[in-house]
């Protein structure tokens, strides 16, 4: 499964560095930069070592799973008030096979290249800030494309962006989807900028064009913690609740991304209907957004039968959590959502202790109010669909 050709370390590290050089991408100003490099060359080692498990059988599509880089853990120790999961390609396949799970999507959870923004390790320095914020983006890009060149019938992968930096997360995402990303993930917001703030519209942009030339472009939405900035600059956690995120705080964060998508007045400007070609991945089943739908949609009455319409044709709702077989209702009954626009997620490894990951498959796989076409829809045919000629069954 390997590729015939794999480039040398020395080769893989020149292309790496020569591109970052090109695009003035200072990876020094991190300093785990080595052992990030060093670990995205080690990734062709490891390839030789792995014994491959069954995938016979396998059909599912996991459109929500996060590759941790040991080195990206060390970084981050702590992911929604628990402790940051270890990762590695061995035990991924290992999770997949047992699961009847064919192909993962990858892409890097909370907080991407966002941890220099982060409360805990608040970077001051803006400019240093926005370095160290570019500089990750690209090796976690890096890391990510590399693991699916090396086992490209398992692993696909969403490049991560540089927001709230908007011109190098332009040239990011250009970077990391000529390098075979199959859409882009960003977080909920970004140093508390929404996803339809209209300082985005340069990416959002950017990626429209680019669906003209290759079809739709696939856009991921992952929780993270909200913070606010203060006059000084200073972003501090606005987080209300004592309790940790992953508790509740990431499906309010869920659907304040949502609303800022539909919402035409400043600093947003309906970004989910300018944009058609651009599809939207919405993570844990849309989270809270279903019970505050119709009621948001009270404020935009002008935006609201084609942001109805857009939640049933270009949004994307994942099974990861316990979302089967009681919360996904809120989208198919409450939004009128139809079970083509779903798609199956565990959320490996970050699930993995949080809630019985296998319950949760049953959930969907039990499910009695929908045919059994319609759960194989969801199981992997959806995600076909969404990802239609950028992934392979």
């Amino acid at each position: 499964m390997t590729t015939t050709s794999p480039p040398t370390p020395q080769a893989l590290l020149t292309r790496i560095n020569t591109n970052a050089a090109r695009d003035n991408i200072d990876f020094t100003v991190l300093p785990f930069h080595k052992e990030a490099l060093d670990s995205i060359t080690k990734l062709h080692e490891e390839a030789t070592t792995i014994v491959l498990p069954d995938f016979t059988n396998a059909t599912k599509i996991d459109t929500h799973t996060h590759p941790v880089p040991s080195w990206f853990r060390t970084l981050e120790l702590s992911a929604a008030g628990r402790e940051t999961p270890s990762w590695n390609v061995t035990d991924h396949l290992a999770f997949m096979s047992a699961r009847g799970i064919r192909r993962s999507i990858l892409s890097v959870s909370t907080p991407q290249a966002n941890a220099f923004a982060s409360p805990s390790k608040f970077e001051r320095d803006a400019e240093l800030r926005k370095k160290k914020t570019v500089a990750l983006a690209r090796l976690l890009n890096e890391y990510a494309a590399e693991v699916c060149r090396i086992w490209p019938e398992r692993f696909s992968w969403l490049g991560v962006t540089a927001l709230p930096f908007v011109e190098e997360s332009v040239r990011e995402v250009g970077h990391a989807l000529g390098l075979g990303a199959v859409g882009i993930s960003i977080l909920t917001n970004a140093e508390g900028l929404y996803p339809g703030d209209a300082a985005f519209t340069p990416l959002w942009r950017f990626l429209e064009e680019r669906a003209g030339r290759h079809g739709r472009e696939v856009v991921f939405i992952h929780p993270t913690d909200p913070v606010i900035a203060l006059d000084d600059g200073t972003l501090i956690s606005s987080r209300p609740s004592p309790l940790r995120s992953g508790l509740g705080e990431f499906y309010f964060e869920t659907a304040r991304a949502l609303s800022s998508l539909i919402a035409s007045s400043p600093p947003y400007n309906s970004t989910l209907l300018k944009y058609p070609s651009l599809h939207w991945r919405i993570s844990h089943g849309a989270g809270a957004f279903p019970d505050i739908s119709e009621r948001f949609l009270l404020g935009f009455p002008n935006e609201s039968a084609a942001a109805r319409e857009a939640y049933k044709t270009r949004c994307w709702y994942d099974s990861a959590g316990p979302v089967w077989p009681r919360q996904i209702k809120g989208v198919l009954e409450g939004m009128g959502v139809g079970v083509g626009q779903c798609v199956f997620g565990t959320d490996y490894p970050y699930g993995i202790g949080f809630w019985d990951v296998d319950e949760n498959i049953a959930g969907l796989a039990d499910a009695g109010f929908i045919p059994g076409e319609e759960r194989e829809g969801v199981l992997w045919r959806n995600a076909r669909e969404l990802w239609r000629g950028k992934i392979a069954l």
